[in-house]
């Protein structure tokens, strides 16, 4: 043993001393001997020997352990009837106590967790357990529970599902005493229900009761932090424990729900409390009406319906009055702000709004007892205090009113369109004219100003996917419907030129071509072969839906729109489908561009993966309706929307999954509220005869060619307006179009090398090896690892896996291979060794600079203040980098993370790593590639280089970790 472990066996010899006077004289020297490097060196190289005999890091804590338990002891034997100073000095020791232990597990984990976790759970409990000790030292046992043990990653792992359940129930017995700042142990809570979520096969169904306690007297909490931190709990066990106990939780929601609705309604509670109170309102709505169901023969439950209904036209109010706030703040507010509703509260209303309607509008006279929980037809509310309360559709158009303002209307168009949009079958017959003439009537108004404008038109989209998923709304009102669809074509075609409305003009268009609302007409035609509006995704998406549904007229549409870079010699005008092929490719806003140093401008745009090249080669064929329906395959326009924007089409609740489980023990065999499937398209052949037409198909060619051409041009890795993204666009457009024609028979494979698109393929991908190679010697810029995900990013997506049903992005795939030159893997290759051996990111974290401030806090300091922690670890009143302070154990300084971080997640990771890690999957794709004909590397070969990167892991690294996953 090390003369610096003598001297610490000794001293920890000496902490148990029956002498207090000695006991204190070996605390000072103890903490001496925990500030000497040395020590700490030996303790962590003995504790790391498995069956280590000598003095470990737990060896000591049991000997801090005894010390703490003789001094409470002392101080529990003391005289309870004593002066006010000896009071004090017996708390100054108190918390002398409770910051030594608390200092030396943060010093002993420090550089990782040495302590066992078993030993310092068991430890904390038995404290807490005590009632004068629970009451000495609760506060700061709490804080290293929660800072030093829930969230540190292998203390999280390491509890058992026992430990887990036994701290929560300490924890809720905590709550109801006064020992310890409610707001921490309010905030350990929910950290120990989230813990049971993820790492224990389910909840003790004693949380009931102490939510049912915990939350009683919700009206009468001060602090709104305790009230955060409880309802965030409740949501978490909600979710873990409502497919096993549905009934509990309709009971439970019963019973909490009229005292949260009066938090929200009278106690002003904050941001972060509200979005918990709209969630655990939307969990207990999912509960009672799984899918939207009304009744109990679909599949809803209750308790008590009668007083479910109170609390449900309780709740109505109280978002009416939340929305209504909305626009009374946005009428009296400076500046710019933010004037749509969030999604969350948007939802629940719309929820909501789904129970309560009807047929016909429907007039409550309500009064104060949805707020007790009374039911309606109780007598006991009789004597409360009554208003009205209005609900249907009728009341809903009451709020799209021209003369209402944008910060009062838009919450309500929001809600318009979440409603018809998640429950498409609620829409009455009867209302769909009215609703739709005052739709359009607002745009027709506000066509050219306010904010409403984008709102409306997305309203407009949900009601026009709604008529056509519902053929019968339109019998015996198709006239009616039909002038009001075709006014409000005009306008969406009038719309695209408005930078405003845009995107949600094209989108509504897609919508109408996509339903067969109105035929697509001259106006449309124009918008895709002039300068009305520049290609992106809505326009696109549009075009792509077009050529679906309706045939592409053989004449060039007149009229004005195009520009002079597309008029034909002598001022003729182009085909429609010569037009949209260069409107397409931007070719006429490319030539009137006055910096050729520029590409494409289609080159520096992000679409999605071969939608361009499937369009382009469709306009080439005779029949462009049954060219592109079999390029599609079973692709539709709305698959190639991203995730954001699919989630708006997608009306399925997040609990679908648990909500078809309730659906399946009711007695109805039909949902109540099928998801509608995507509108049908144009019918796919299944043999078709396609037809090329040359000419098309040379003016697409030679435009392919000028534009690789230019880029090659124009190209500079050091420049922003030609990165090296622009490159890899051009090399996938020219491989998607040569697909295509592979894909379609037109062209045979075997002639595939004899094409000049895929030579240009095969010199653009020569130009990108060349990048590659000159970036990886300057992977020190955090621009150049950017980029060089970016591209890896695109690589790999141009490989992957796809669908067995897409055809073209099969035979794009083996093209795209096909044009890699070997130079460009051997590349990559030598640039994942360069990256993996960078420099490890430092893992000081802040505690550890809180941990060496400790030690600054001098006694003279401790002397003038009354509850001061000599090793201060910052609950104490701390000022922060902005001048505010933060009271000591409240628990706001805690993140609400889900759990200890793992070492997994992306936050982890430094730049080189995420380029390290998009480089090796894209080499991965190419190691494992089937097609070995005709590339110019062997696969085989790449398999060998990236086994022998496997060499040299460790697996204690988080990127080491990404590599083998």
């Amino acid at each position: 043993m090390s003369l610096a472990l003598q001297d610490l066996m000794i001293c920890c010899r000496g902490l148990e001393n029956d002498k207090v006077t000695e006991r204190k004289k070996e605390v000072e020297r103890f903490k001496r001997l925990l500030r000497s490097p040395e020590t700490i060196k030996e303790l962590d190289r003995i504790s790391s020997v498995k069956n280590a005999k000598q003095l470990t890091w737990d060896a000591v804590f049991r000997y801090v352990q005894k010390y703490q338990q003789k001094e409470t002891e002392s101080l529990q034997s003391a005289k309870a009837n004593v002066s006010a100073t000896t009071q004090a000095n017996r708390q100054h020791k108190m918390q002398e106590i409770s910051s030594l232990v608390k200092y030396f597990i943060r010093c002993a984990n420090k550089r990782g967790p040495k302590l066992k976790c078993s030993e310092l759970l068991s430890h904390v409990m038995d404290v807490l357990r005590r009632s004068f000790s629970c009451a000495a030292y609760g506060e700061d046992y709490s804080s290293v529970l929660l800072k030093d043990i829930l969230s540190v990653r292998k203390y999280w792992c390491e509890i058992s599902s026992q430990q887990w359940q036994n701290l929560l129930e300490l924890y809720c017995g905590l709550f109801t005493g006064d020992s310890i700042n409610r707001v921490m142990v309010s905030r350990i809570i929910l950290t120990l229900v989230q813990g049971c979520s993820m790492q224990t096969d389910g909840f003790s169904h004693t949380l009931f009761c102490f939510f049912s306690k915990a939350l009683a007297n919700a009206r009468s909490e001060k602090q709104h932090a305790v009230l955060e931190h409880l309802v965030s709990a409740l949501n978490v066990f909600l979710r873990g424990a409502l497919v096993s106990a549905r009934g509990r939780a309709c009971a439970l929601g019963e019973e909490l729900l009229p005292g949260l609705l009066h938090t929200w309604t009278h106690m002003r509670p904050s941001a972060l409390l509200k979005d918990q109170l709209v969630e655990l309102f939307s969990l207990q709505l999912h509960i009672h009406h799984p899918r939207g169901a009304k009744t109990q023969e679909t599949g809803a439950m209750a308790e008590d319906w009668s007083l479910w209904q109170s609390l449900l036209f309780g709740l109505y109010e109280s978002l009416v009055g939340e929305i209504s706030q909305i626009g009374s703040r946005g009428k009296y507010a400076t500046g710019t702000r933010h004037i749509a509703a969030k999604d969350n509260l948007i939802e629940l209303t719309a929820d909501i709004c789904h129970q309560l309607f009807s047929q016909d509008s429907r007039v409550l006279e309500l009064s104060q007892a949805h707020y007790r929980g009374v039911p309606l037809d109780s007598p006991s509310s009789s004597g409360s205090k009554r208003r009205r309360v209005e609900v249907g559709w009728e009341v809903l158009r009451d709020h799209l009113q021209p003369s209402q303002s944008d910060f009062d209307m838009i919450p309500w168009l929001q809600i318009t369109a979440t409603l018809v949009s998640r429950y498409p079958s609620m829409l009455p017959a009867g209302e769909l004219v009215a609703l739709l003439s005052a739709l359009v009537q607002l745009q027709g108004e506000q066509q050219r100003r306010g904010e409403r404008g984008p709102y409306v038109l997305r309203c407009l989209g949900e009601v026009a996917r709604c008529q056509a998923s519902r053929p019968q709304l339109a019998l015996g009102r198709g006239p009616e419907l039909g002038r009001l669809w075709g006014r409000m074509w005009a306008l969406a075609v009038r719309g695209v030129s408005s930078p405003l409305v845009e995107v949600p003009s094209l989108e509504l268009l897609r919508i109408m071509v996509q339903g067969g609302l109105v035929p697509a007409d001259r106006e449309f035609w124009k918008l895709f072969a002039g300068s009305a509006c520049k290609p992106s995704l809505s326009s696109v998406l549009g075009l792509a839906q077009a050529l679906r549904k309706c045939p592409v007229p053989k004449a060039g549409v007149s009229g004005g729109g195009y520009s002079g870079a597309s008029m034909l010699e002598g001022g003729r005008r182009p085909p429609l489908r010569e037009a949209i092929l260069s409107w397409l490719l931007m070719h006429s806003q490319s030539e009137e561009m006055e910096d050729s140093s520029r590409p494409h401008l289609i080159l520096l745009r992000d679409f999605p993966q071969y939608l361009i090249p499937r369009i382009l080669v469709a306009l080439t064929l005779k029949d462009s309706r049954a060219g592109i329906a079999f390029l599609m395959a079973s692709l539709t326009p709305e698959s190639f929307l991203p995730q954001d924007q699919k989630a708006l089409t997608d009306v399925r609740p997040v609990l679908s999954d648990i909500e078809g489980l309730f659906l399946q023990f009711s007695f109805d065999d039909v949902p109540p509220c099928p998801f509608p499937g995507a509108m049908a398209g144009g019918a796919d052949p299944k043999d078709p005869q396609l037809t090329l037409v040359p000419e098309l198909k040379a003016r697409l060619e030679q435009s392919l060619l000028a534009m690789a051409d230019h880029l090659l041009n124009c190209y500079s890795p050091e420049s922003q307006a030609s990165a090296p993204e622009s490159l890899l666009r051009c090399v996938c457009l020219l491989v998607g179009v040569l697909g295509g024609y592979v894909c379609t028979g037109l062209l045979p494979e075997p002639e595939l090398g004899h094409s000049p698109l895929f030579h240009k393929a095969k010199s653009l991908a020569e130009e990108f090896s060349e990048y590659v190679y000159t970036a990886k010697n300057r992977l020190a810029d955090e621009a150049v690892l950017s980029t060089i995900r970016a591209v890896m990013l695109m690589c790999a997506q141009n490989i992957s896996c796809v669908e067995k049903t897409d055809k073209l992005c099969a035979i794009s795939r083996h093209i795209f291979l096909k044009i890699l030159p070997a130079r460009l893997l051997t590349e990559l290759t030598e640039m994942c060794k360069i990256l993996l051996n960078y420099g490890r990111r430092d893992s000081v974290s802040a505690e550890d600079v809180l941990m060496d401030e400790d030690w600054e806090v001098s006694r003279t300091q401790a002397e003038g203040q009354d509850d001061v922690d000599l090793f201060d670890d910052g609950d104490g009143h701390q000022p922060s980098f902005n001048g505010a302070t933060h009271s000591k154990g409240d628990g706001s300084e805690v993140p609400q993370s889900q759990g200890a971080k793992s070492v997994l997640c992306e936050g982890q990771l430094l730049k080189q790593d995420n380029a390290l890690l998009a480089t090796l999957r894209f080499l991965s794709h190419c190691s494992w590639s089937e097609c070995a004909h005709g590339v110019a590397f062997k696969p085989a070969d790449v398999r060998r280089r990236l086994l022998k990167l496997l060499d040299h892991l460790e697996l204690t690294c988080p990127l080491h970790l990404h590599l083998l996953l």
